[in-house]
């Protein structure tokens, strides 16, 4: 195996030498070969954290003299980095979260894995990949990576194979994996780039081009019903929410505005009676959800301990189990007003198999499981803030670009980059949608997206080449 990645990475770095845009583009397809990990003299790394910093030293060693000599960068039209100064304090503070974590290996490496190296990437693709037709080499590698992870997918629904926790392996309650470790790892990563290919398609339809373009626009939908079967077979329930509800969204915004008002009064006469009518529906259905049970009693507890003493810095990076322990209850009773005498039984019934089905421990996860509680508990208060700047920028200009190019075919793009956040913010309501390796670069891909049409807009005369 070391054999392996060690040729992987050597062809890897020729590739960089070679080609850097070649080298960027294979990045943005293998962001799952994060998971293939190994030790470099006792420190933990990844096949996608290697091959990221042999590109980025490639990069720059082809780039040295206008990076690091004064003199040249003048000569030189500067373009800023869009979100360049949120990216400078959102490294200051997560820096400043590894002192807070205690400043050992363990929170170094979160620090270096979930915004250092994404951030490399980030100013990586903005040197390497220009205009439309980079942005559409960026969908496409993301498309194969996708294609290839809802075929395995796909395959293990099937036959069973591979799945190798044998509860999700059984027919009766099968759930897929894919590449991944669990269900929902493989719903995160896909979810938030179905709406970029959805929107690819809508963008692409009126392209002149034969038989290419209706093998890519093929291509493209093959890859966003595969995508969607996987997360289907996976029984991603926040993940189906969350593309479900930006593709009524972005219907929305795409209608007429005449529709849209009709719409909205609809809307505003039919919630009053819902909320009433189906109230004790919603109720029930929540009430009887274990999973929805136990990210309630992880905010309980998070809140608990954001309150004590760690409102402004939270936890630390790599500190929320330990800074959570003294707050964290073992388990509890689930599904407990489903029946009326539930307490009478509990406390004086002698029947302790009841107390038994109903009692369901918990263990003490890596994260609360909320997006901006995630974001609280690691990097704190001002970090948390910081991302929904992040957020709402993105979606405030990705907006904007929509309506800016509303006569044009562009606007599809616009339309998915703002669909795709949603659908990180929606499913990261109830999970962990960036504190992992590939859904912390997948994140600074998609705003790396938009900021290409930022420096196109604002410098074309550097982006005509």
């Amino acid at each position: 195996m070391n054999v392996l990645i060690i040729i992987y990475l050597i062809l890897f770095a020729i590739v960089g030498r070679l080609n850097l845009k070649l080298a960027v583009l294979l990045l943005i397809l293998t962001i799952p070969s994060y998971l293939i990990r190994l030790s470099i003299f006792g420190l933990p790394s990844t096949l996608l954290e290697l091959s990221l910093l042999l590109t980025f030293a490639n990069w720059i060693i082809k780039n040295y003299r206008y990076i690091f000599c004064r003199r040249k960068r003048a000569e030189t039209k500067k373009v800023p980095y869009p979100f360049g100064w949120e990216i400078i304090l959102i490294l200051v503070i997560a820096l400043i979260s590894t002192f807070v974590g205690g400043l050992d290996l363990p929170a170094l490496g979160i620090f270096r894995a979930y915004f250092l190296e994404p951030i490399f990437l980030y100013i990586l693709i903005l040197n390497t990949i220009k205009g439309e037709k980079g942005i559409k080499q960026i969908i496409n590698a993301l498309c194969f990576s996708v294609l290839i992870i809802s075929i395995i997918a796909i395959w293990q629904k099937i036959t069973g194979q591979f799945i190798f926790n044998e509860f999700w392996a059984n027919i009766e309650n099968r759930r897929v994996v894919s590449i991944f470790n669990y269900p929902n790892a493989l719903a995160l990563f896909i979810g938030p780039i179905i709406p970029l290919i959805i929107g690819s398609f809508l963008w692409r339809l009126k392209e002149k081009g034969g038989i290419k373009t209706f093998l890519n626009q093929l291509f493209l939908f093959i890859t966003a019903l595969s995508g969607i079967l996987a997360i289907y077979f996976a029984k991603s329930k926040g993940a189906l929410t969350a593309i479900f509800l930006a593709i009524i969204i972005s219907i929305f915004i795409l209608i007429k505005r005449k529709i849209k008002i009709i719409i909205l009064i609809l809307f505003l006469l039919a919630v009053p009676s819902l909320i009433y009518y189906q109230k004790d529906w919603i109720n029930l259905k929540l009430s009887s959800s274990l999973s929805w049970q136990i990210r309630q009693v992880q905010w309980q507890e998070t809140k608990k301990m954001l309150q004590d003493g760690n409102i402004l810095w939270g936890a630390g990076l790599n500190n929320y189990q330990e800074k959570i322990e003294p707050y964290h209850q073992e388990g509890f009773f689930f599904n407990k007003n489903a029946d009326p005498k539930f307490r009478l039984k509990v406390v004086f019934g002698e029947d302790q198999n009841y107390r038994d089905e109903r009692w369901q421990p918990l263990e003490i996860y890596l994260y609360p499981h909320n997006i901006f509680l995630n974001f609280w508990s690691e990097i704190g208060l001002i970090g948390a803030l910081l991302f929904t700047f992040v957020i709402i920028k993105f979606l405030f200009l990705s907006l904007q670009y929509y309506f800016k190019e509303k006569n044009n075919k562009n606007k599809y793009l616009g339309l998915a980059l703002g669909a795709s956040m949603l659908v990180i913010i929606i499913h990261g309501l109830v999970d962990v949608p960036y504190f992992k390796n590939d859904l912390a670069s997948l994140f600074w891909i998609i705003i790396s997206i938009l900021a290409i049409l930022r420096i196109k807009n604002n410098a074309p005369k550097l982006w005509k080449k």
